[in-house]
């Protein structure tokens, strides 16, 4: 035991037993990871990856909606068109192996980020087992990013970027001299995060931050690079944040993400949302609270450290935080980027407080979070079930729009869009996540508080799919209420979740269902839930 505790109280991450609870920690992460796919902007993304291949170029107009406008704003062009690889990479991969495929992919990368922040954590002197234990509760915390989406490679591209950058400088600063390739990867990364993710514009200021610094830090007589050293520093950063604008929208990333941010989908889109907001939409107002603490209070500890806290570290940290703060979407960047500065500046403190409980310390929080994490992660992998989220996925539905004659458009509820893009291409729907036009949300929240008259005498509407109980607020849909008493809509398919009805005029051709029967089991199954 005192050997084993030795071996784990080490400083050195070379040690046999640091290694295998290493393993034994991201072995759970991926595991976590592994959580069924559900209703996200994933279906799209595969769907855009398809088209891509198929058309061998990127597309100009929108190709899966109906009511989307022509030609597309900057905001609605940037979301069609700024993440091909990403895109190309899910539809490879589900040729390859399918549904499943894509799950372990979304675990490998997930557990891609954290490897990276624990290797940052441990490469600015945490204690390799202390660090593993700080990341082992984040995936719980941040369960909301568990989807298979390209804002992950901004995740990555941010650490990768950091990381690369941070040791560049100190292999100049040591009067290392480094190989061009160790260089070359910088504006690879760039080159690639640009056209796996839109987000590679945080790479351009994480750049430019570092750049500006060392460039103050020469001119006042500072600790600096060598000459030569900050001029081949120079020579990858120009580079880098050249390249990055080889991609489908160029720089037009750059203002239009902006006018995103501040635009009215910002309003909205509950990501966007502070991040407290945030939580307390969904209910977890305590969570949102924990969260900006994760970000705020290291960062008010390394503040004590003034003296030595460099000027890069600041404005990146107080950046991420404010991002982080005022947006959800930036939370888990926020945490990440603002640990992985404070373990530069308090690590060996941390470390010399709990090397005095000779290991016992450090052995107990890793086997507390991580048994916590193992925990939640067994209880909700889909490696040993369905790789879809149960209940979730409207595939009844979809079998009945892929196999009925139908006339007119087809209107659908939201959270329904990827999916039917996916499984209906080529032919168009009424709305997707993409939130494309802001002129066709508000169209859509007209409908959703059921005044559809003039929006579906606009599309040609002949068939709408909705669900009987609304997904996000899980009553009655008005929708639904209001179509089951119009005799100009029939029903063409119903079950306990989904219901399609078809406009009688245009779709007398095919059968349709007892309207009061259907209302019969509604009701009774809204008693039955309200037992």
């Amino acid at each position: 035991m005192r050997a084993l505790l030795d071996n784990i109280v080490s400083s050195s991450a070379k040690k046999p037993v640091q290694w295998l609870l290493c393993c034994i920690t991201f072995i759970f992460v991926f595991i976590y990871h592994t959580y069924p796919l559900g209703l996200s902007d994933f279906w799209w993304h595969l769907n855009m990856g398809r088209w891509i291949w198929s058309e061998g170029g990127m597309p100009v107009d929108d190709p899966f909606l109906f009511s989307s406008p022509s030609p597309l704003d900057a905001r609605a062009s940037l979301i069609l068109r700024g993440y091909p690889l990403s895109q190309l990479l899910m539809l490879g991969i589900f040729e390859l192996g399918g549904i499943y495929a894509l799950v372990l992919l979304k675990g490998l990368l997930m557990m891609l980020f954290y490897g990276l922040l624990w290797n940052q954590l441990r490469r600015n002197g945490l204690h390799p087992v202390l660090a593993l234990a700080i990341i082992s509760p984040l995936p719980l915390i941040f369960f909301r990013f568990d989807e298979l989406r390209p804002q992950i490679f901004s995740f990555i591209g941010t650490l990768l970027v950091i990381q690369l950058t941070e040791y560049i400088l100190e292999a100049g600063k040591q009067g290392k001299r480094l190989k061009w390739y160790v260089l070359a990867f910088l504006p690879i990364i760039m080159l690639l995060w640009a056209n796996l993710h839109r987000g590679f514009i945080i790479g351009v200021g994480i750049l430019f931050v570092y750049f500006l610094s060392e460039w103050l830090t020469k001119k006042r007589g500072g600790n600096a690079l060598p000459d030569d050293s900050f001029r081949h520093f120079s020579i990858a950063v120009f580079v880098s944040l050249v390249v990055a604008f080889f991609n489908p929208v160029g720089v037009t990333a750059m203002w239009a993400s902006f006018t995103e941010v501040s635009g009215p989908f910002s309003k909205v889109i509950d990501e966007f949302l502070g991040t407290v907001r945030y939580f307390d939409f969904h209910g977890m107002k305590q969570l949102g609270y924990l969260v900006v603490a994760l970000g705020v209070l290291p960062f008010i500890a390394i503040l004590f450290h003034w003296r030595k806290l460099g000027m890069h570290h600041f404005i990146l940290a107080a950046s991420f935080i404010v991002a982080g703060i005022l947006s959800f979407r930036f939370s888990l960047m926020m945490v990440a980027v603002v640990f992985s500065i404070a373990s530069y500046y308090l690590s060996e403190r941390i470390n010399r407080r709990l090397a005095l409980g000779k290991g016992f310390a450090i052995l107990i929080i890793w086997i507390v979070s991580t048994g916590i994490l193992a925990n939640d992660a067994l209880s909700r992998t889909s490696l040993a079930g369905s790789p879809l989220e149960k209940g979730v996925i409207p595939s009844a539905a979809v079998d009945y729009l892929q196999n009925s004659s139908l006339s007119g458009n087809i209107y659908n509820y939201f959270e329904y869009g990827g999916y039917l893009s996916w499984q209906l291409y080529p032919r168009k729907i009424y709305i997707d996540q993409r939130n494309l036009s802001w002129e066709v949300y508000q169209e859509y929240s007209k409908v959703w508080r059921g005044n559809y008259g003039d929006v579906f005498r606009k599309y040609g509407i002949g068939a709408v799919i909705y669900p009987v109980l609304d997904l996000s607020t899980g009553r009655p849909s008005r929708l639904v209420a209001r179509l089951l008493y119009d005799p100009q809509w029939g029903i063409g398919f119903f079950d306990e979740r989904d219901i399609i009805f078809i406009r009688m005029d245009t779709n007398n051709h095919l059968p349709h269902l007892d309207k009061q029967r259907a209302l019969d089991e509604i009701l009774e199954n809204l008693q039955n839930k309200s037992k």
